[in-house]
């Protein structure tokens, strides 16, 4: 057994960092919890992101390596995946500052949940075996649902919390009952002897087909993927604006990190040719997304269509990983810049609305005059959500592309023509936004309050949209090295 705790420094230092800040917020006499708990969750995740960092770029991980009998992957994936929650996390944490500066709630609690929360993704990133797959998929799903609940007394959060509980327990019934038929035709759990045993004794094609339909149903819950995205809208609209965020990150994140892993490696193309399945669900989600995003008049509903159709894109990088080399690179390039993207979307949402009293695209009016850079940093996180330069999300989305046209077959050349379709259906909803900050009059004019908590995250989000293009190697040869440490397809 190849074991360090080194390798599990991460994980170990959110484990304690979320104990402590559970147990200090449940000591503490007042309802604010312990003091300077923003702080605390940022040093966690500080504290958390430098072994991470570490190991990925100082030669620690390898291909194929694991500890404890192979269960937790020490790999490329892992450690790019770990980057992305433990970042996401640090900016939703900055934007819940603000967020619940004015309301009375349990401080120390909600940033332990985000710690326990970044912690499942993280462990889950490294999962290699269903069991532990299921397990830290169902520890952020419980984290979440709570999240998504945490306004008491807001009838939509307790809405949208019922809500997400009740999709997320018929998802994970469907997937668990999905590996439970993998490890009858196998006899075992582990990714990799799945792979291996498949090889030597070929299952049943039908039977495995529908354990892959089961395992989609869980997955494709956690990355909002059609037909299993009824929850985002109602979610994303009830959820404390950053745990919207969040979830909209952090959460299809994870989805996107296992089906990777299960489907690269566990279950290869070799095996059962899958790619002709992720084909049609990535058009249908692209294009669902972006239709049904174009008559919302609520913005957090029109970034949950978005986000739906964000994953279809990202679904067309999936299905690419079985015939070209550069899809695997190009689908955590295109994470990465989706990240900082919709985070500082969701953080002028967050700021805007929470002043206004409104998440109506009508009531964004005038947003120029009343807060002119946040409305100058929302065209461009608009512009990169639909893929236009000078962007990240263009970078993203010409890489993904790229992977297609490169792979030579005409399924994904054809998808790829659906997926530039959606990318200009896209602009209208997006400039629309856009349109009633800039051209649409306000019915107030006094200048909205920009604290400098959010000045920082909206203008660091801002920043990264724009250099993840400008100054592409170092985030480009990120995404290589990452992928290079992975053993898939």
């Amino acid at each position: 057994m190849n074991f360090s705790l080194f390798y599990l420094s991460p994980e170990l230092i959110l484990a304690l960092g979320g104990i402590a800040a559970l147990f200090v917020g449940l000591a503490s006499k007042s309802r604010k919890g312990f003091p300077w708990p923003e702080v605390f969750c940022l040093l966690v995740l500080a504290a958390a992101l430098v072994p991470t960092i570490a190991m990925l770029t100082m030669g620690r991980v390898t291909s194929g390596t694991s500890i404890f009998g192979g269960i937790f992957a020490v790999d490329g994936l892992a450690m790019f995946f770990k980057i992305v929650a433990l970042i996401s996390t640090g900016i939703v944490t900055l934007i819940s500052t603000d967020f619940f500066r004015r309301i009375r709630f349990h401080r120390g609690e909600y940033y332990a949940l985000l710690i326990f929360a970044t912690l499942a993704i993280t462990t889950l990133a490294a999962s290699a075996d269903l069991i532990m797959i299921y397990l830290t998929l169902e520890f952020l799903s419980l984290t979440s649902y709570i999240l998504a609940g945490y306004l008491k007394q807001d009838t939509k959060s307790n809405e949208a919390a019922v809500k997400y509980f009740l999709y997320g327990s018929i998802a994970s019934a469907v997937m668990i009952y999905g590996m439970s038929l993998i490890y009858g035709l196998t006899g075992t759990t582990n990714i990799v002897e799945i792979a291996s045993t498949f090889k030597v004794n070929p299952a049943s094609y039908s039977l495995l087909y529908l354990a892959v339909v089961m395992l989609l149903a869980g997955f494709g819950y956690k990355i909002a993927m059609v037909p299993f995205h009824q929850w985002s809208p109602d979610v994303y609209e009830g959820a404390p604006t950053p745990v919207t965020a969040f979830l909209s990150v952090g959460s299809k994140a994870a989805g996107f990190a296992v089906l990777i892993r299960v489907f690269a490696t566990g279950i290869s193309t070799a095996i059962l040719d899958w790619a002709g399945l992720i084909m049609v669900l990535s058009a249908v989600t692209m294009t669902v997304g972006n239709l049904v995003a174009i008559p919302q008049t609520n913005i957090k509903r029109m970034l949950a269509y978005s986000s739906i159709g964000q994953a279809g894109y990202l679904l067309l990088g999936v299905a690419a990983m079985a015939y070209s080399s550069i899809a695997l690179p190009s689908v955590l390039l295109y994470i990465f810049a989706y990240t900082f993207t919709n985070l500082g979307a969701f953080a002028v949402v967050s700021m805007i609305s929470t002043r206004i009293k409104s998440d109506y695209i009508r009531d964004y009016a005038g947003l120029i005059r009343r807060a002119p850079a946040a409305a100058v940093a929302m065209v461009f996180f608009m512009l990169s959500l639909a893929g236009i330069p000078p962007t990240a999300g263009f970078l993203g989305k010409f890489y993904i592309f790229a992977a297609a046209i490169q792979s030579g077959n005409s399924w994904l050349l054809a998808l790829t023509i659906v997926a530039i379709i959606n990318t200009i259906i896209s602009v209208y909803y997006y400039m629309n936004v856009v349109r009633y900050m800039f051209f649409v009059k306000a019915k107030r004019i006094e200048p909205i309050e920009q604290p400098g908590i959010m000045n920082f995250v909206i203008g660091m989000t801002f920043a990264m949209t724009i250099i993840i293009l400008v100054y592409a190697g170092p985030f480009i040869s990120m995404a290589h090295i990452s992928s290079g440490m992975f053993k898939g397809i």
